[in-house]
């Protein structure tokens, strides 16, 4: 199934849209097909689209500092795509990004929870026998986290799985979490946490909108943008799916 979740999504993505309009114009040899594929490159791969799309897949999220949100039962850190490199030595890990990791160590140096919990994101064709996190643990306890107040789930390959598995670890009656992620990834998220009962506080991190004045940049094509705007209309197809699937 984790091999559909991933495929999938390329065909209503970006690049596949604009390939298929250029493909469809060269075999029938209509030059409308070709400019709609030049000009979906042309939007797709906007700075201005990108970041008008990033704005409503974070929802207007607020980065919050350490302090701020209130005590809960536990600290919940969702994986967020790790990588492994293989070495002379064995595999590395190479982290997409360290945000998440940060704002749950600083949540829980700020005591607002008794427990810090990692998922271990693992994607079957992942190399390397370590989960990412098996991987937070270590570098938590590097920075001083007592090791008996860290749990790590199993091994979890999506956002579902990773509510259940967290689920299984805790009580039922300690329902009440911070959540750290992504910002464009909070919303989706959070209502698979509360879908099985627990009481979800955001902590939202890597806000990528950010709002500033147009220039002649914000209209030009960039590479940049184009993924961008892949990784948000990925989520938006994340969100769809679990409103068609429930």
């Amino acid at each position: 199934m984790i091999y559909l979740h991933k495929i999938l999504p390329f065909f209503v993505s970006p690049l596949f849209l604009v390939l298929l309009a250029l493909v469809i114009g060269v075999a029938l040899r209509r030059r409308v097909w070709v400019v709609v594929g030049i000009a979906l490159l042309l939007v797709f791969s906007s700075p201005f689209v990108s970041q008008a799309l990033f704005e409503s897949v974070e929802q207007g999220e607020v980065v919050l500092m350490p302090h701020e949100p209130p005590g809960v039962d536990a600290i919940v850190v969702l994986s967020a795509g790790m990588q492994w490199i293989k070495t002379k030595s064995g595999y590395v890990e190479a982290w997409a990004t360290p945000n998440r990791f940060f704002g749950g160590v600083a949540l829980f140096k700020a005591n607002k929870a008794p427990l810090l919990i990692f998922t271990g994101g693992k994607l079957p064709w992942q190399a390397g026998d370590e989960t990412e996190g098996d991987v937070l643990r270590r570098h938590a306890e590097w920075m001083q986290v007592p090791n008996n107040q860290i749990l790590v789930t199993g091994k979890v390959e999506n956002t579902e799985q990773e509510a259940r598995a967290v689920r299984g670890l805790i009580p039922n009656d300690k329902n009440r979490i911070i959540l750290v992620t992504s910002a464009f990834h909070m919303a989706r998220a959070k209502k698979l946490f509360e879908s099985i009962q627990f009481d979800v506080t955001p902590y939202p991190v890597d806000l990528r909108s950010a709002s500033g004045s147009l220039t002649l940049e914000s209209f030009l094509p960039q590479a940049s943008a184009l993924h961008t705007t892949q990784i948000a209309l990925r989520e938006l197809l994340g969100r769809l799916y679990y409103v068609f699937k429930r």
